[in-house]
């Protein structure tokens, strides 16, 4: 089987990148050698407990994926402004070496950003450079609510111009008592986009003890090649 390289990013930060990537990790494991990793993480001095590597191992438990993560650093900024303010160097070419080497020993190596796709790793790489690199392609991520239609066209076209495809847009947090916005947002992205494969993943708890629980994913419009025979369902749970 060829191995692929899949970057997940984001419209905005704090749109729910982490818990797709997590998501996506526990749902191709059972079938697929499964590596999971983020490369620059910020806000953080320990991954392995406050980082995302954190939230990736509790949310996955047992299962068998190879979690690693890169670069750490302290502050919740973007990696370029965070490395310097504490006198770090990020090397770029040896974070594309160690990733190019986990997607050799695995079927699919899911690769989580930080911030958005044009977020600067330094003053000369960005997420969109550094995902080109790796000839990966990407997973979309955007929340449901005001603002998403503007950010998500955004970050599409971004990656158009760069010739970086699109996996999937997946609308993360969709709330049980959706209103007329998040609706209608939705219309609006399989109507704009009636070829990209639109998955939706509920807003959820998080419980520490299961915190993918009551996700309850769907596919709108196309299967993506990903997810292609995992069953998923086709239509909201609420719809």
């Amino acid at each position: 089987m060829t191995s692929r390289t899949i970057f997940v990013t984001g419209t905005d930060t704090g749109v729910g990148k982490t818990v797709v990537a997590a998501w996506l990790a526990a749902t191709l494991a059972p079938r697929r050698r499964v590596a999971l990793l983020k490369p620059f993480q910020t806000g953080a001095t320990d991954p392995a407990t406050d980082g995302d590597e954190a939230f990736y191992r509790a949310a996955l438990g047992d299962e068998a994926v190879d979690i690693r993560t890169l670069v750490s650093l302290p502050e919740p900024l973007a990696p370029s402004i965070a490395a310097e303010r504490v006198g770090v160097a990020i090397d770029v070419a040896s974070a594309l070496v160690e990733c190019r080497a986990l997607a050799s020993q695995h079927d699919i190596t899911l690769v989580e950003g930080a911030g958005g796709l044009l977020v600067s790793i330094t003053a000369e790489h960005d997420m969109a450079g550094f995902a080109a690199a790796l000839d990966a392609s990407l997973v979309v991520v955007a929340r449901p609510s005001l603002g998403t239609l503007n950010h998500t066209t955004l970050t599409l076209e971004a990656a158009q111009r760069r010739g970086l495809p699109v996996e999937m847009l997946v609308v993360s947090g969709f709330p049980a008592d959706a209103g007329v916005t998040e609706r209608e947002n939705l219309r609006w992205f399989r109507d704009r986009y009636p070829a990209l494969p639109l998955v939706v993943l509920a807003e959820a708890a998080l419980a520490p003890s299961d915190p993918l629980a009551g996700l309850d994913p769907h596919i709108l419009g196309p299967v993506p090649d990903l997810l292609a025979g995992l069953g998923l369902p086709d239509q909201p749970s609420d719809s």
